[in-house]
């Protein structure tokens, strides 16, 4: 008897049909843009050159790290994929382009069921949240590469903007950072949690205190701000936008800074008690952990000082419901 792929350890049929499932979903979230979506060898996505004066395409990749590990380990995928979608849009937008479309990258040692659908479905949930479009992605069973029951996960987010509009603008001393929370660590600084739990045996099932348990809270999809802040571009109120990821706040803020030094009001910033917990579990100091951490601040504003009160004006028309305040300033 000869060998087959399935007998590999590969089997195409039941990746199609997974996809086949979830096509009526994944349709829900096309937009003006799209011209072939899902099933091709590519996607095609129209670009209106009367929408945008000097069009520009912004495109960023990521991954979400070893918050998968905590994922897997503890069986809360489901959010996972919110957490892809997130980190690419929001590092678009911060261009100042208008995220538009998004395509996944699904490796795994087997394609199983249920794990395959609840990460797509989450990927499906970011991107309705996001306002993009997912218009294709990979999906590749790698045994041998993979456990069984292994995947990791990457994305890449395509944006449409003016030139005229590019992020970040001249930024100057006197201009101010305004911080906007947060919904916890997000995708970042997982390695050194992960440590922390191990080294002090820390049951992360259990309620701290918080109203929740740990694992809940150190699980919670990040944050998705782009569609809060592309109106700030469109009115040209924003001359930066700071994704608070990898680097914390102030390595961050730094990428963006044209001229002068990051100061930060460090009595301003909210950060969440259960976050406190576990800087204070693992005796992470303060720098370190405002260099790893985003500390409660998942995206900065960097802005005029005149426009704050518009800025927050609109982000609160634009149904962002969460704490703002100015956090530092350039100086």
């Amino acid at each position: 008897m000869g060998f087959d792929y399935k007998s590999a350890g590969v089997d195409i049929d039941k990746a199609n049909i997974l996809i086949s499932d979830l096509k009526k979903e994944i349709s829900k979230t096309y937009n003006k843009y799209v011209l072939s979506g899902v099933g091709g060898f590519g996607a095609l996505i129209s670009f209106d050159l009367r929408e945008f004066d000097e069009p520009v395409v912004s495109i960023s990749t990521d991954g979400v790290g070893t918050k998968l590990l905590l994922a897997k380990r503890y069986d809360m995928i489901d959010g996972i994929g919110i957490d892809l979608v997130a980190m690419n849009v929001d590092d678009v937008v911060c261009t100042g382009a208008k995220p538009v479309a998004f395509v996944d990258y699904y490796a795994c040692g087997k394609l199983i069921d249920d794990i395959y659908k609840r990460v797509l479905k989450g990927i499906i949930e970011g991107c309705k949240i996001a306002g993009v479009a997912l218009v294709g992605g990979e999906t590749a069973e790698m045994p041998g590469l993979y456990k069984d029951d292994e995947f990791d996960l990457s994305g890449t987010a395509i944006g449409f903007g003016s030139k005229k509009n590019s992020l970040p603008k001249e930024i100057v001393p006197g201009d101010v950072l305004i911080g906007l929370e947060s919904s916890g660590f997000h995708s970042n600084g997982y390695s050194l949690i992960r440590k922390v739990i191990e080294s002090k045996n820390l049951d992360v099932t259990k309620d701290y205190g918080f109203g929740r348990s740990l694992i809940e809270l150190l699980l919670e999809p990040t944050r998705i701000y782009c569609k809060h802040l592309y109106p700030l571009v469109e009115n040209g109120l924003a001359k930066g936008f700071v994704h608070v990821t990898g680097g914390g706040i102030v390595e961050n803020t730094v990428r963006v800074v044209s001229q002068g030094t990051v100061s930060l009001y460090y009595e301003r910033i909210k950060t969440p008690e259960f976050m406190n917990f576990i800087i204070k579990e693992g005796d992470v100091s303060k720098e370190e952990a405002f260099r790893v951490f985003n500390m409660g601040v998942g995206m900065i504003v960097v802005s005029d000082k005149k426009n704050v009160d518009k800025i927050i004006e609109t982000l609160r028309n634009v149904g962002f419901d969460y704490w703002i305040d100015v956090i530092g300033a350039i100086v």
